[in-house]
């Protein structure tokens, strides 16, 4: 009897682990009880090769707007992978996501890790930015993305971040910004600056620009102070790197 009731929580167990495999879905169909899903080949490629699933394999999908669906794989072999959405498990919260990060464009294996780790802090839009002092003046926007999209799907978020495919100037920037929403300045000059988490726990916090490497010059903190939407805030005594600060900023958020 004993050895029975292990190999029933067994099988329940490996079924419940299945459907954990999650995958992003948006622009393939709209996610609802009973409708059909043709997945894109690196889709199928990642279930069937990578994941080695078969037809009857449970996976659970999510689009951005319509929650989170179980869904049973139908057909998959070389040429197609097909599933039928079963039933929403979560379903999508009406609240928005978290802030929008913006920072200074950094390089090398930096910049995956920060879009990794920013998605995973709930950031809604993930924006890149020319500064005078980037290193870096280029990037690969459709990475980026793809970066966001499995960290998306491995976190247990609902939406995955926006990344644009252009690459602004930080006087864009600031003019694009909604002048209604508040947006803070990392500074890391020190001084008698008020710390991110004070001004967090009065009054929504928006967005968060953080600079590159070498720091914002003294014209770029003159043209924040000239937006009254912007506020320069403090993130403590130690200097961090710019993808540390930007991390930090998304977190001391995220725990309001």
């Amino acid at each position: 009897m004993a050895t029975r009731v292990l190999r029933v929580f067994a099988a329940s167990f490996s079924c419940a682990a299945a459907a954990r495999h999650r995958l992003f879905v948006g622009g393939h169909g709209e996610l609802a009880q009973g409708a059909r899903i043709a997945l894109p080949d690196y889709q199928r490629h990642y279930l069937g090769s990578v994941l080695r699933l078969k037809p009857g394999g449970a996976v659970a999908l999510f689009d951005g707007a319509h929650g989170e669906w179980n869904a049973r794989i139908d057909a998959l072999d070389r040429k197609r992978c097909e599933l039928t959405v079963e039933e929403q498990v979560r379903v999508q919260p009406a609240l928005a996501d978290g802030p929008t990060l913006l920072f200074g464009l950094i390089k090398g294996a930096r910049l995956p890790t920060l879009v990794e780790k920013a998605t995973e802090l709930g950031a809604a839009q993930i924006i890149p930015v020319l500064t005078s002092r980037c290193n870096a003046r280029s990037h690969n926007p459709e990475r980026l993305s793809a970066i966001a999209t499995e960290a998306s799907e491995q976190c247990g978020r609902l939406t995955v971040p926006s990344v644009p495919d252009e690459l602004p100037s930080l006087e864009q920037a600031l003019r694009a910004w909604d002048s209604s929403r508040t947006l803070v300045v990392c500074d890391e000059r020190g001084g008698d600056i008020e710390s991110l988490a004070s001004v967090a726990a009065r009054m929504q916090v928006d967005g968060v620009l953080v600079g590159p490497e070498g720091g914002f010059t003294d014209e770029e903190f003159a043209a924040f102070d000239a937006l009254e939407s912007v506020r320069r805030v403090s993130l403590g005594v130690n200097t961090l790197r710019a993808e540390t600060a930007a991390l930090a900023a998304l977190a001391v958020l995220a725990c309001r």
